[in-house]
């Protein structure tokens, strides 16, 4: 009988402790399912930086320019280099009407067989710009890099014409060719893409095709009488005109309101810099941003299209991600009515003014946090307050009734191992941050706050 005793209490024992086991594993099951769910909290550290507004895009170039055609047959050799400046009346080209030119040429290229080193590192330079460029996918360097090369020594054995003008009319006399002048001063290009009787009235939406390359005008060929031979750009002053969606219109036009007129302009290809004026145009339903400048028409003489970047304004400030903002109601109470506690030597007490059962006016102080002063007003909150409480000034024997709560905006500072609301100020904001105000914000650089507000409570601890 003892034995029959013994093991069933031993039989007890033992489902007792599977029941233990099988809570614990239940508990620790759940536990692990919990935290699992659970987002986790991120905290990211303030840090200095800025954010400039911006606007990309390509334009056109419209100058005062012409392109300038030969009235007779022949073949042209240049007294001037590409992209320099002609004086009215100065000689452009010589026009070799019996092709004796050609044939002098020859025999001066035959007679100096080499280059001078001038010439030679400008070939040179132009292999290491093709080198230092050149990508797989980019076979167009390859010809623009041979034409560069071709332009370089078909303006050399123009110069050798040039210095041997004498010896030549000593041979051939000055009838063998045609000089031909120019008929006002500026910059001649021997480049063209069709595009010169465009201007900044006449412009249209099919302008905008950058398809269109430009194209040396140079050529040992002869020419027929009325061919292009070179393009002359006249005025110093020109327009880039941008096309723009109606966003970026409108932000430009907001600078015109504010009576700004002039803009940071930044060009893609050579990383120039510099500011500008501009003009917000619409045409046919479009929308246009023209900048007009008064220099730097030798810069891109040879370009009709240009990648640029408008900096509209740059903020600088402390940034922290726009995901940690969170808002925070508050009341905006006359700064008079906040006074001192029994243990604290800062304003931050209020005497609410309340009855009791009895109806007997009874005051009550509540300790409040304050935020920030705005004019005579403190902003304060408090889970003890709300609206409809009254407030009193003892000494005054006055009163002020809570309104509705304003809004605050703030992040939560985990410094101190639990969410710490912070107002802060914002100057600019983007899709994924914001730039704060170092001088009007409770946050400084270094401080962590919590990444996502929606994770976290106020005053929750985390650690």
């Amino acid at each position: 009988m003892m034995a029959k005793k013994k093991e069933k209490k031993r039989v007890s024992v033992i489902n007792l402790g599977t029941i233990v086991f099988l809570v614990i594993i239940i508990y620790l099951t759940a536990y692990v399912i919990q935290y699992l769910g659970k987002e986790k909290l991120a905290i990211y550290e303030v840090s200095e930086s800025n954010i400039s507004e911006n606007i990309s895009g390509t334009g056109m170039i419209l100058r005062e320019e012409s392109l300038i055609t030969t009235d007779k047959k022949g073949y042209v050799n240049y007294f001037v280099k590409d992209g320099s400046r002609v004086k009215k009346d100065g000689t452009v080209y010589m026009l070799d009407t019996t092709g004796k030119l050609q044939s002098y040429l020859n025999e001066l290229l035959k007679e100096k067989d080499t280059v001078s080193a001038e010439e030679t590192q400008q070939v040179y330079e132009d292999l290491r710009t093709f080198s230092d460029s050149f990508t797989d996918n980019n076979f167009s360097a390859i010809y623009e890099a041979k034409n560069e090369i071709n332009h370089d020594l078909m303006s050399y054995t123009d110069t050798i014409l040039a210095e041997n003008k004498n010896k030549l009319e000593e041979k051939y006399g000055s009838g063998s060719y045609v000089e031909v002048k120019a008929g006002e001063s500026g910059l001649v290009s021997f480049f063209s893409d069709g595009k010169e009787e465009v201007t900044p009235d006449s412009f249209s939406p099919e302008d905008f095709d950058n398809s269109a390359k430009m194209k040396d005008l140079r050529s040992r060929e002869e020419l027929s009488a009325g061919s292009p031979v070179y393009r002359i750009v006249t005025g110093q002053s020109w327009t880039l005109a941008i096309p723009v969606n109606k966003n970026d219109y409108k932000r430009m036009k907001n600078l015109e309101k504010k009576d700004v007129h002039t803009v940071q302009v930044t060009f893609h290809q050579d990383n120039f810099t510099t500011n500008v004026s501009f003009e917000c145009q619409k045409k046919e339903g479009n929308c246009y941003i023209l900048l007009q400048f008064d220099n730097y028409v030798q810069r891109y003489i040879n370009q009709r299209y240009l990648s640029v970047r408008l900096q509209l304004s740059e903020t600088e400030g402390l940034q922290i991600p726009a995901s940690s903002l969170v808002q925070k109601d508050v009341y905006k109470v006359p700064a008079e009515y906040l006074t001192k506690g029994s243990n604290s030597s800062d304003d931050n007490q209020v005497n609410v003014l309340s009855e009791n059962k009895r109806g007997e006016e009874i005051l009550t102080q509540v300790t409040v946090t304050r935020y920030r002063t705005e004019g005579d007003n403190v902003l304060i909150t408090s889970d003890q307050l709300k609206a409809g409480d009254k407030i009193s000034d003892v000494e005054k024997a006055k009163t002020y009734t809570l309104k509705e709560t304003s809004v605050l905006q703030g992040v939560y500072v985990v410094n101190r191992g639990y969410a710490e609301f912070k107002p802060v100020t914002i100057l600019e904001r983007t899709e994924d941050y914001c730039i704060i105000s170092p001088d009007d914000s409770d946050v400084e650089i270094y401080d962590r706050v919590i990444l996502n507000s929606d994770t976290i409570q106020e005053n929750q601890v985390i650690y």
